[in-house]
């Protein structure tokens, strides 16, 4: 079927993923010269405690949090168009069992498995990015958050958050192996991930005799 074929070459293509790898390592840059900023202001003494900020130190912490958590959202996105191709190719097939289902199940096929949680990479990418977007919208007391948040918040707990904790994001990136002044990794995981899954589906396919 064209429309097959059309969407396994939207989802090896390396072109399509190159720039997010690109706009991650800017990010990271930002970052670091965020950072390089903040830090030449203080002297030797200076305490990075919360009261002791400057408004200055609060705004700069702020803007390197928008920094990463802008960098996870940008690779949700490909995430979400990857989870959407896979359910297509799910369809288009016939719904078989012999092809991942589910989004959860996209995201564990051909997937990078996180030696800590156990999970796949791709998944707590996602979660991570849910994080950002809607952590204002949760309880103080993630005990209590509702159903629909509950899936986000156990996962994010894995990584080691904790409510109101501004460190987080900084805690995301170092037990995903990646340093925030360079988040390129995740860009680079995304599109060896997503050949990876071409194959995966190709191969399945045609020894089913779809294509």
């Amino acid at each position: 079927m064209a429309e097959i074929g059309s969407l396994l070459f939207e989802l090896e293509y390396p072109f399509n993923m190159l720039p997010l790898a690109s706009v991650c390592k800017q990010l990271g840059n930002l970052v670091d010269e965020t950072n390089q900023s903040m830090y030449g202001r203080r002297d030797w003494w200076s305490s990075s405690a919360p009261k002791y900020r400057t408004v200055e130190e609060e705004h700069d912490m702020e803007v390197v949090n928008l920094f990463i958590g802008s960098a996870f959202v940008l690779s949700q996105a490909a995430i979400t168009q990857t989870v959407s191709i896979g359910k297509r190719l799910f369809f288009l097939a016939g719904e078989p069992d012999w092809l991942p289902k589910g989004k959860n199940d996209i995201l564990s096929t051909e997937a990078i498995v996180h030696a800590q949680t156990g999970l796949s990479k791709f998944i707590l990418y996602d979660a991570i990015a849910n994080y950002f977007k809607h952590r204002y919208e949760w309880s103080n007391n993630w005990d209590s958050v509702t159903s629909t948040q509950r899936p986000t918040v156990d996962i994010v707990r894995k990584l080691g958050f904790e409510p109101e904790n501004e460190y987080n994001l900084h805690i995301a990136a170092q037990n995903l192996d990646m340093k925030i002044e360079d988040m390129s990794i995740m860009g680079h995981e995304i599109q060896e991930w997503r050949e990876r899954l071409a194959v995966k589906y190709k191969e399945q396919l045609q020894n089913h005799g779809v294509v």
